[in-house]
């Protein structure tokens, strides 16, 4: 069987400026939204939070996938990712979660997309803007229920209620909080409780509060989940002593890979990398890769990565570079490894898998930063059912059949 490269090429794609890459299984969104949405009460609704560029993996094609599969909105944090969605041709809900600078709120409303009001200040700016002549701006409150960070106070939310009811070019939505510890189940039903308080004074407002954790922990009295992280496939850091993927039924999204540049035997007392970091203290096998921390390959995994080639683990070594890193393959037991191998970062080989968890782990920081870390330099290949159908990269999106 071809390998990726090989399949891109051959599905009519632009072939790959190096062979590195993020896979992104299409198909694996597919499931997830279904999967989490059926842990909602009937009738409930399912909204994807695709800020940072769908967590490093590419908004548009996720953004389609997502709203395909059955998700209701899609959601963001800032207005330009908001309107990156409508200019490729997103015609579903999306909303910007953050506030939206007051030079952009006209724009919002041009292009239907929903903003949030945060804060008295974000009011007064919504309540000065030029909205005139344009279909109503549709506006969510957020509501601080105990997260401290952003949203109205509950006691001041009438008033900011009262004055955004005032403008006739403003229409309400919905009222929101998020929670600050899912796995807490104690301290997410008084969340709820003050939520609900809230919306209580403004009963025909839409109300949700939970993101992936809480769908996982308070979910079967939600009407509503914003859901992150766990449309790809991870579990929420907090909720993994409990809690996995398959138990869940959410597969794992993405991907990473390279191919060989190089694999030289190099002499004992030979150098790899700056310093040099690594001698060789025998005869070594050592292979080069073309990617590097330059493409979100963390400059501190030297000495504690690893990867799998033909289902065996081995360790990167030397200095990690801007544009390559280096494995030590000398104790791999094949004899004829080549430039056409699949050095995997993550995802499955032979019967091994490094999960974005492992990578998380040995970074000392949580699975969200993994692929979030992802540059725009390394390529990204949507697969549906292993069939390439789409490709990022610096020159833009390629589709097999441009929609």
């Amino acid at each position: 069987m071809s390998g990726l490269p090989e399949r891109i090429q051959e599905a009519g794609l632009p072939a790959l400026g190096r062979d590195a890459w993020v896979e992104v299984r299409l198909d694996a969104i597919t499931t997830n939204v279904r999967a989490l949405k059926g842990k909602l009460p009937a009738g409930g609704h399912l909204d994807v939070v695709l800020k940072a560029d769908a967590y490093g993996l590419g908004a548009v094609p996720v953004a389609r996938a997502a709203l395909d599969a059955g998700a209701r909105a899609v959601l963001v944090a800032t207005f330009d990712e908001a309107q990156e969605l409508r200019d490729a041709g997103i015609t579903g809900p999306v909303r910007a979660l953050w506030r939206v600078a007051p030079a952009h709120l006209r724009d919002a409303a041009v292009a239907g997309i929903g903003v949030t009001a945060s804060s008295p200040a974000v009011v007064r700016e919504i309540m000065r803007a030029d909205l005139s002549g344009l279909a109503p701006l549709s506006v969510d409150i957020e509501v601080d229920t105990g997260l401290g960070r952003d949203g109205i106070l509950p006691n001041d939310l009438a008033a900011q209620i009262a004055v955004l009811r005032s403008n006739p070019n403003v229409l309400l939505r919905s009222i929101w909080s998020h929670l600050t510890a899912a796995e807490n189940v104690e301290r997410s039903r008084l969340q709820e409780e003050i939520l609900e308080q809230a919306a209580a004074q403004a009963p025909d407002l839409e109300a949700h509060l939970v993101g992936s954790g809480g769908l996982l922990t308070i979910g079967d009295t939600q009407q509503v989940a914003r859901v992150g992280i766990a449309l790809f496939g991870v579990v929420p850091n907090a909720l993994r002593p409990t809690m996995t993927a398959a138990t869940i039924g959410i597969e794992r999204v993405y991907g990473l890979a390279a191919r060989p540049v190089r694999i030289a035997t190099l002499p004992v007392g030979h150098g790899v990398g700056y310093g040099p970091a690594f001698t060789a203290e025998r005869e070594s096998r050592i292979i080069t890769l073309p990617i590097g921390y330059a493409d979100g390959i963390s400059y501190h995994e030297r000495g504690v990565a690893e990867v799998l080639v033909r289902g065996v683990r081995l360790p990167v070594v030397g200095t990690i570079a801007m544009d390559s890193i280096t494995i030590d393959a000398t104790d791999h037991p094949a004899s004829d490894l080549a430039e056409s191998d699949e050095v995997v970062f993550i995802g499955v080989s032979g019967g091994e898998l490094i999960e974005p968890v492992d990578v998380a782990k040995r970074r000392k920081t949580i699975t969200n930063e993994v692929s979030t870390s992802f540059t725009s330099r390394l390529a990204r290949v949507y697969t549906v059912n292993g069939k390439p159908i789409a490709l990022r990269d610096l020159r833009g999106y390629h589709y097999v059949n441009q929609r």
